[in-house]
């Protein structure tokens, strides 16, 4: 493994979750700038309390799934009218249009006279019971309370942001598009050290065309736990989650509404107690826990203006109609976020300003890499300081303590999500792998795609591994 130019580091691996904003797990937690339990949204929100448009106040014991509907809406549309109350955003935030939006979403879903309780999802949070690994980790090391998104929207330009510092231009899921774009990858591998990915079906790091010449490290999350015990593990490494319930009922554990987030807890403890359970690959480890996005829930930090990262706007070339006007001149809203290492004190609560872009601008500072990718990532600040001890702790856990699966029907019953159709998120992702893969499949525009979580998790399977197959020898990137 090349030597970086610290004795600390060796491994940087990122770890990015699903849609879930700062306060909704974390906001009646002790010591962050979390919530007082007074905060609320009127139904209308310009429009006086009244016994017809009732306040909704924040409250703890969350539900660990959305019970009705896709889960609250986060297009950058929808974000406006969460923060300013409507779609003009020319006044201050005032976070006051969470339950507003949500209930026009719940129409989109064909959700009829929601109840108070279905509207009152947006404003809840979780107890630190109940995600019991999260809680685990902030309380060994490191949590972030002014980490935000990159955008305030959906989820691909987020997870853009943090491969490339920029989205080229799209302020939405543009699930079809492939990606000219440097990324940190190639970063990493101009320096001379090794990168890979793990993934379960979906990795947007498959988008970015230059990373597909020769033979990239596009790896299966099985192989993680393996590498950790080998000690062959990459110096940068990207986890993407499980966003479809496969054939053999592995269940979505992304933590994106409506999916319950108990999987994605175990998600996390698996990545942990891999890293973990090799003492040498421990001592040299990050570990970044992140969510993209706020996902539609109540947050009540203002987000702050930022740099456009290259001048580029949306909608932008090869954009739909629909897509919104967005300069790309402020952060999205907070999100969770958790720093795991031996080198860092426990119980520490960080409140510097955070962002996506600050992961590469940490790992370039890690490595000795010189150069940024765009003004968004030049401004980001880096949180290596954090790696503050003289020796690396020994006394971190083994074992995170995880809490009880639900119950799931057999593989077989209708009822398993295996079976089940695809939600939105899912659509957009197998359609995305679709348009990707027509150069292999030239005659698949008549193709009848898959209609369950179980056959399109294959088909993506499937699509990534020819897609590898056909790849270009590697030319001239360094990759």
């Amino acid at each position: 493994m090349p030597a970086m130019p610290q004795d600390k580091i060796t491994h940087v691996v990122v770890l990015m979750m699903e849609n879930r904003s700062f306060d909704h797990p974390f906001g009646f937690r002790p010591n962050v700038e979390g919530l007082k339990g007074n905060e609320f949204n009127l139904l209308s929100p310009d429009l006086p309390q009244s016994l017809s448009n009732p306040p909704y106040t924040v409250g703890a014991g969350a539900p660990y799934a959305v019970a009705v509907g896709e889960g609250p809406g986060h297009s950058v549309n929808q974000t406006d009218v969460q923060l300013f109350g409507s779609k003009d955003t020319s006044g201050a935030v005032n976070s006051s249009g969470f339950v507003a939006a949500y209930k026009v979403e719940l129409g989109a879903d064909k959700v009829v006279n929601p109840s108070d309780a279905d509207l009152s999802v947006v404003m809840q949070s979780f107890s630190a019971a109940q995600l019991a690994v999260i809680n685990a980790l902030a309380d060994q090391f490191v949590l972030c309370d002014h980490w935000h998104a990159e955008v305030p929207g959906p989820t691909q330009p987020n997870r853009l942001y943090l491969h490339a510092a920029t989205s080229d231009g799209h302020a939405l899921n543009a699930w079809s598009a492939k990606f000219n774009l440097k990324t940190i990858y190639q970063q990493i591998a101009d320096a001379g050290f090794t990168w890979a990915t793990h993934e379960e079906d979906s990795n947007e790091v498959r988008e970015f065309t230059p990373l597909l010449l020769g033979n990239p490290p596009f790896k299966q999350m099985a192989q993680f736990a393996a590498d950790c015990a080998s000690g062959d593990l990459a110096n940068y490494v990207f986890i993407s989650p499980r966003m479809l319930t496969d054939e053999s009922g592995h269940m979505v554990n992304s933590q994106h509404a409506p999916h319950d987030v108990r999987w994605g807890e175990y998600l996390i403890a698996d990545v942990y107690e891999a890293l973990r359970a090799n003492p040498a690959v421990w001592a040299a480890t990050l570990l970044v826990v992140i969510y993209d996005e706020h996902g539609g829930f109540y947050d009540h930090v203002a987000p702050p203006a930022a740099t456009n990262p290259d001048g580029k706007t949306s909608p932008t070339t090869g954009d739909p109609s629909y897509a919104p006007t967005f300069a790309f001149d402020r952060l999205g809203l907070r999100v969770g976020a958790v720093l795991v290492s031996p080198w860092i004190p426990s119980g520490t609560v960080y409140s510097a300003k955070l962002q996506h872009t600050s992961v590469m601008k940490t790992a370039r500072e890690l490595s000795g890499i010189a150069g940024d990718l765009t003004s968004r990532d030049a401004e980001a600040a880096s949180f290596g300081g954090l790696l503050s001890l003289a020796a690396p702790r020994d006394d971190a856990p083994l074992t995170l303590p995880r809490p009880p699966l639900p119950q799931t029907p057999p593989v077989a019953d209708p009822s398993n999500p295996t079976n089940q159709p695809l939600d939105p998120l899912q659509q957009g992702v197998l359609l995305g792998v679709h348009h990707r893969a027509r150069d292999n499949h030239p005659d698949q525009a008549a193709e009848l795609l898959p209609r369950t979580q179980g056959e399109a998790s294959n088909f993506i399977k499937a699509r990534n591994r020819e897609q590898l197959a056909a790849a270009p020898a590697a030319g001239a990137t360094g990759v």
